[in-house]
């Protein structure tokens, strides 16, 4: 029976009736409408620049890598220009620029015809780059605005979940928009929801803090267990969010199943992110933090030796379980210690982050000069699961992992 009040749930967790005055509730759901339309449409870009724009997986590889570089230096021009521009807006220009993004992706075959494909790809790059940065860094300091350090895993794993929740079908509903209409189609829908997630901020507070930034603080070597921890965690993203959908693309899985993989994994994802961020403000992210490591390598491991629907789709699914566990420990256990400073905090999280990206992209571009491009893709996503793996062997043994 519980389904015929599931708005009582609702208003118990997001409190709809006043969400106009939540800063927390407004993220919520302009976090919803933003994921609905990236996950559309982002697992796809690459295979979208290889099979519609002819680039070759090298230069698309390298793509990657100039996004994950220049964004380090984007992300530290943000926060240090955040102060004047405020939360709010800087997320809705993140917002504009993706839409700028699609519409750029939607004339790319003239733009690249005109302007050629370096300066083109520089274009795109810039764009991307700029969105990105503008909002992670916006959106760090507003859900830290927004919560408290006590309860700020079950905030998280609400802010982790239920937009993932809500975007559970976009993957699939992304592949059939491609599938039927193209990706010009894919482009032009998603730019739509972008724009409706920044109408939601509009009628929010804009938030305005002061920024100090201190480069020993950034760079914090006194606290290399943490910084590593950031690094693989990195890694991670680029095996799951560039290398699996190109290796599936590869193995000639089709556009459809690929959405319908993730329209699984992320169902699992939505609702252990959630439970997960419940468990660590009353037990500390440490055990759930090792419990999704061990799993979320194997997974990785597993399923880059996966040939068959089955397979992929379990290890898949074994990935969005233990990935959503792993994830809201380690940005949990971030966000409970980030409060004390910021700026320097964020900084940090992000620039060893985008380092673990740059790994992991170089050495998929290592093993791609000397082996064929799905036994590169194979054995990258081996070393990251390994590497996740190990992290167990990283963490503090404390209440929280970066205590």
């Amino acid at each position: 029976m519980d389904k015929y009040h599931h708005e009582l749930h609702i208003a118990k967790h997001l409190h709809l009736s006043s969400f106009l005055h939540n800063k927390y509730n407004n993220l919520v759901i302009a976090d919803t409408l933003r994921l609905i339309a990236l996950s559309m449409v982002s697992l796809f870009v690459p295979i979208f620049l290889y099979k519609n724009l002819g680039l070759t997986i090298h230069e698309i590889a390298f793509f990657e890598l100039f996004l994950f570089i220049g964004a380090i230096f984007c992300h530290y021009f943000v926060l240090t220009n955040i102060s004047r521009w405020g939360i709010k807006r800087s997320l809705i220009i993140s917002y504009f620029l993706n839409v700028v993004f699609y519409l750029i992706l939607g004339a790319s075959v003239v733009l690249m015809a005109d302007l050629g494909k370096i300066l083109f790809l520089f274009i795109l790059a810039l764009i991307d780059i700029m969105a990105s940065s503008f909002y992670w860094t916006a959106h760090h300091v507003y859900f830290l605005k927004a919560t408290k350090a006590e309860n700020g895993g079950e905030k998280l794993g609400l802010l982790m979940g239920v937009p993932t929740l809500a975007s559970i079908v976009s993957p699939l509903l992304g592949a059939t928009v491609i599938t039927v209409f193209g990706f010009y189609g894919s482009f032009l829908v998603s730019a739509l929801f972008v724009f409706a997630a920044s109408m939601v901020l509009l009628t929010a507070e804009n938030i305005v803090i002061d920024i100090s930034l201190n480069f020993e603080k950034i760079f914090d070597f006194g606290k290399m267990r943490k910084n590593i921890i950031f690094i693989i965690q990195g890694m991670g993203h680029v095996a799951t969010g560039f290398l699996w959908p190109i290796l599936l693309f590869f193995l000639s899985v089709k556009l459809i199943s690929i959405g319908f993989l993730y329209l699984v994994s992320n169902s699992a994802y939505a609702l252990v992110s959630y439970l997960g961020g419940k468990r660590i403000d009353k037990n500390g992210s440490n055990g759930v933090g090792k419990l999704g490591a061990v799993g979320h390598g194997v997974s990785l491991v597993f399923r880059a030796f996966s040939t068959t629907i089955f397979a992929i789709t379990t290890f898949q699914t074994m990935g969005g379980v233990f990935g959503g566990l792993l994830h809201v420990a380690l940005d949990g256990s971030f966000y409970k210690q980030a409060h004390d400073d910021m700026a320097n905090n964020i900084m940090n999280r992000e620039m060893y982050m985008h380092i673990g990206r740059i790994l992991g992209v170089l050495i998929f571009i290592s093993f791609l000069s000397i082996i064929a491009l799905v036994q590169a893709a194979v054995v990258t996503l081996i070393i990251t699961g390994v590497l996740t793996f190990v992290l167990v062997l990283i963490f503090e043994k404390k209440y929280s992992i970066f205590d």
